[in-house]
């Protein structure tokens, strides 16, 4: 008796832990990568943070810890040193393709703002020997 308590427990539990990734699966489902978005400025939401990726682009953190990637028309000098920079959303509230970016006073066009992973790790540099 004994014996089939134990694995009438273990089966429940078991059960249980599905039941609960199951529920915890939408939370945690995966957004489609490479689509045109927007991050809204309202209710607490906006910008975590960002990460330059050269002098033409740079990865963008929502609050909500999704990244996103916006494209730049063109070259944006300094970006790739940024330590900060300024979003020009031209009154809609949120930032999409038609905003911009500004760095150091200068105004960089986005071309697209789209859903990404997030951007690569830094290389860290080699321990001296």
């Amino acid at each position: 008796m004994k014996a089939v308590l134990t694995a009438a427990t273990g089966a429940l539990l078991l059960m249980a832990g599905a039941v609960g990734a199951q529920a915890a699966a939408p939370a945690q489902a995966e957004r489609p990568l490479g689509v045109e978005a927007s991050i809204p400025f309202a209710d607490s939401v906006g910008i975590r943070s960002f990460r330059p990726d050269g002098d033409s682009a740079l990865w963008i953190q929502g609050q909500d810890r999704q990244w996103y990637r916006a494209e730049l028309m063109g070259k944006c000098w300094g970006l790739d040193t940024a330590i900060k920079v300024g979003f020009v959303t031209k009154g809609v509230g949120s930032l999409d393709k038609f905003s911009q970016i500004v760095v150091d006073g200068a105004k960089c066009q986005i071309s697209s703002l789209t859903t990404s992973a997030p951007p690569p790790s830094k290389a860290k540099p080699a321990k001296p020997s």
